[in-house]
């Protein structure tokens, strides 16, 4: 498994635990590296539901097109 896909899965049961108020150290097993594991928490603050690559996020792409087909654009 690659390292940012390895960060991610951490960072993502980090912030899911984290959401439901559990008491919890996470220590990176033999595979975590922590200085990747701080780099991709940290560019998670670089994604923008707007301003994405390619016209935005896929999560923008797909909101875009539900809120067009809700309000029958």
């Amino acid at each position: 498994m690659k390292p940012k896909k390895y960060a991610d899965i951490v960072n993502a049961v980090w912030m899911q635990l984290q959401a439901i108020g559990c008491d919890f150290t996470v220590t990176p097993d033999e595979h975590g590296d922590a200085a990747v594991l701080d780099a991709r928490w940290d560019s998670y603050s670089q994604v923008s539901w707007t301003a994405g690559s390619r016209g935005g996020t896929p999560q923008a792409k797909a909101a875009g097109k539900r809120r067009s087909t809700d309000t029958g654009r």
